[in-house]
């Protein structure tokens, strides 16, 4: 009987180590870099060209005068087309209608991502899980017995184990609208609220947890292996199991201050699991299914 408990502890709880595994959010220092990456060769290579022809005619007095001229005139077209570039985006901005209603769902997406790229560093969020169901072999037999006996201790544990991290949510920095079924905004006093309902995503064994059409706005579960081995006591035969997780309704809301920064959200999907052919310490769990609820927040929710 201990066993056949056990075995039902780790079948629920082994998603809930997924999930706290998976929020790692290391994208805006990767990106920070490559931008300086990329600047400081573009910086380099444009003084490569400049010096050799500079070394040259410091040697000869009459073309050191000529220089001057010969470098305001290469220099001065390239810093205007640079400021025309630097000028592209920031019009694009200006042209949003004042009303959000208006905005398209690129236009809105695009606002949500570069809000929340700006509200990364400066934020915690809080996850929480619930069990809606969990059902195995269809409802028969010992170990749906005694599942039904310690459902409630199982479903109590989940949703008193909340955790707290900084940051936001989700890989948003390789948001798309592609990536979103619909999306609308709206005023609210002097914050604009933005919703994303995102296309629906699934995965298997080996899912990243900010990747996909979910991933890029909510983590997901991720690699299924490493919550496996947080039960080294248990002999558990992933490998041979066919998982695959559902996150249906994935929604997003968030409502976003005059400077850009978002000042509460919530973050929210159910994640629906179907299991089949798992052996657990020689024991055949040959089908579960789970309804796991997952929602973050951050200041307070909204």
């Amino acid at each position: 009987m201990k066993k056949i408990i056990a075995i039902l502890l780790v079948l629920s709880m082994m998603f809930a180590f997924v999930a706290c595994g998976g929020n790692k959010d290391d994208t805006p220092t990767t990106d920070v870099n490559t931008e300086n990456t990329t600047d400081d060769k573009a910086v380099n290579s444009g003084e490569v060209d400049v010096e050799p022809s500079t070394d040259e005619n410091v040697s000869d007095e009459p073309s050191t005068d000529e220089e001057p001229s010969t470098d305001k005139n290469s220099e001065e077209p390239s810093t205007d087309k640079a400021d025309d570039k630097e000028d592209e985006p920031t019009t694009k901005k200006e042209e949003l209608p004042t009303d959000p209603a208006k905005w398209s769902k690129e236009q809105i997406v695009e606002y949500y991502k570069q809000s929340a790229i700006k509200t990364h560093p400066t934020v915690k969020s809080s996850q929480t899980m619930e069990l809606a169901k969990l059902v195995v072999n269809d409802g028969d037999g010992a170990l749906n017995f005694f599942l039904n006996m310690i459902k409630p201790a199982i479903s109590t544990v989940i949703k008193n184990n909340t955790m707290t991290y900084n940051g936001l949510t989700g890989g948003f920095e390789n948001l798309k609208a592609s990536d979103v079924k619909s999306a609308k905004a709206y005023k609210q006093g002097n914050c604009t609220v933005v919703e994303l309902y995102m296309v629906e995503q699934i995965d298997g064994m080996y899912g990243d947890a900010q990747s996909g059409t979910v991933g890029h706005a909510i983590n997901v579960l991720g690699n299924i292996a490493t919550a496996v081995e947080q039960f080294p006591q248990f002999d558990i035969k992933y490998k041979e199991a066919d998982i695959k997780i559902r996150y249906a309704d994935p929604t997003v809301k968030v409502k976003i201050n005059n400077k850009g920064i978002i000042e509460k959200g919530t973050w929210s999907y159910n994640a629906v699991i179907a299991i089949k052919h798992l052996e657990i310490s020689g024991i055949m769990v040959d089908k579960a299914d789970a309804i796991m609820k997952y929602v973050i927040v951050t200041g307070g929710g909204f």
